[in-house]
C-alpha cells in the first residue's frame, strides 16, 4: 500500500489504509532473518512514517487514543533502536573519512570504528535474541487499536489544523536551532523536518508536482540535519573521559575534523530551512487546503461525469431510474 492520503475516500478511511499498510510493511520486514539488518531499518522507517501520519490527524483524535498509540510506537522503536544506531554511527565515521579526506584524526577514526563494529555485533546478537521477536508481536498487538481509529470531522479540517501546528512547530525549531547553534535543538528542527516530509507524501495526491517537490527537498534536509547529528554523536563519544581513542593530538585533530564538517553541513541546512519554510504557517495550511479540496472536487466531478444517465447512486448500489 502507498504511503498517501486519498482524496476520494473519507479521512477516517484512508487514515486506516495509511495505517495498515505500514504496519504490515514493518512486520514483513522484521520476518526475514537474513536481511535483518535492512529489515530493522525498514520497520523503523515505518513507526516514523506511522508517527507523522498521527501527528498529522492528532487534532481529530481523543487525545488519550493519540497518546496510547504514539507511546506504543514508540516502545517498539526503542526496542530496535540499538542495532540501527550502532550502524548509522559506522556509517557517519565512513563519511567523515571521506568528507574530510585522509590527514590527521585518522588513528581516532580507526579506533573508533572498530569499537563501534563490537556495539554492533552486541547489538544484532540482542536482535536476534528477543528484539526483532518482541516487535513484531507488539505490532500484531497494535492493530486493534488502529483498526478503530477515527477522524473527527471526517475530512479535511483535522488535517489542516494538525498540518499547521506542525509546520509551525518546525519553522519555530529552525529560528531556535540557528539562533542558539546548540545540537539538541538542531536536532529537535530535525524531528519537525522529517514529520514535514513525510506528510507532504502523504498529501501529495491533492498536487504531485508540487508537493512531491516539497517532500525532496526536506528529506534532502533531513538528511543534512541526520549527518549533522551523527557528527555531534561521534564529538561526544571522542570526548568522554573515560574513552580513549587515540592520543591528546590525534584526539585534537579528529574533533578538528568534526568541527569543519559541522560547518559545512550547517551552511547547507541554514540555505535549505530558509526556502523550505519560508512561509508563516497559517497561509501555507490554509493554501494546502484549498489544493485537497479542489483535489477532492475534482474527482466526484469525474465520478459523475463517469456514471450513466439512467443509474442513480444510492451509497454502495445502483439502481435504474424510474421511467
Amino acid at each position: 500500500m502507498s504511503y498517501r492520503l486519498d482524496p476520494a475516500m473519507p479521512m477516517s478511511e484512508a487514515v486506516r489504509r495509511v495505517a495498515f499498510g505500514e504496519l504490515e510493511i514493518a512486520h514483513g520486514a522484521l520476518a526475514a532473518p537474513p536481511e535483518r539488518h535492512s529489515g530493522v531499518h525498514n520497520a523503523r522507517k515505518c513507526l516514523k512514517r506511522l508517527r507523522s501520519l498521527l501527528l498529522l490527524v492528532r487534532p481529530g483524535m481523543p487525545e488519550p487514543v493519540f497518546a496510547n498509540l504514539t507511546d506504543r510506537l514508540a516502545v517498539i522503536a526503542r526496542g530496535l533502536a540499538p542495532a540501527r544506531d550502532a550502524h548509522a554511527l559506522i556509517d557517519a565515521v565512513d563519511k567523515l573519512e571521506r568528507e574530510t579526506g585522509p590527514g590527521p584524526g585518522q588513528v581516532p577514526i580507526q579506533s573508533l570504528r572498530a569499537w563501534l563494529h563490537k556495539r554492533r555485533h552486541a547489538a544484532e546478537q540482542n536482535l536476534e535474541r528477543s528484539a526483532a521477536s518482541d516487535a513484531m508481536r507488539a505490532l500484531l498487538e497494535v492493530r486493534p487499536a488502529l483498526a478503530g481509529l477515527a477522524v473527527y470531522p471526517d475530512d479535511f479540517r483535522s488535517v489542516a489544523k494538525g498540518l499547521r501546528r506542525c509546520y509551525r512547530a518546525a519553522r519555530q525549531s529552525f529560528q531556535i536551532g540557528f539562533a542558539e547553534g546548540r545540537d539538541d535543538d538542531l536536532h529537535e528542527w530535525r524531528k519537525g523536518v522529517q514529520h514535514h516530509w513525510r506528510q507532504m507524501q502523504l498529501l501529495a495526491p491533492c498536487w504531485p508536482s508540487e508537493l512531491n517537490a516539497r517532500a525532496e527537498a526536506a528529506r534532502g534536509l533531513s538528511q543534512i540535519l541526520g549527518d549533522d547529528h551523527d557528527i555531534s554523536l561521534l564529538t561526544r563519544l571522542v570526548s568522554t573521559p573515560t574513552m580513549t581513542f587515540g592520543s591528546l593530538d590525534e584526539t585534537a585533530a579528529f574533533l578538528k575534523r568534526c568541527r569543519r564538517r559541522h560547518k559545512a553541513l550547517r551552511k547547507d541546512a541554514t540555505t535549505l530551512g530558509e526556502r523550505l519554510f519560508a512561509e508563516r504557517s497559517r497561509p501555507f495550511a490554509e493554501r494546502i487546503e484549498a489544493y485537497w479540496q479542489i483535489a477532492a472536487n475534482s474527482i466526484i466531478e469525474s465520478v459523475t461525469e463517469a456514471r450513466p444517465d439512467n443509474v442513480v447512486a444510492f451509497g454502495d448500489l445502483r439502481t435504474p431510474r424510474a421511467g
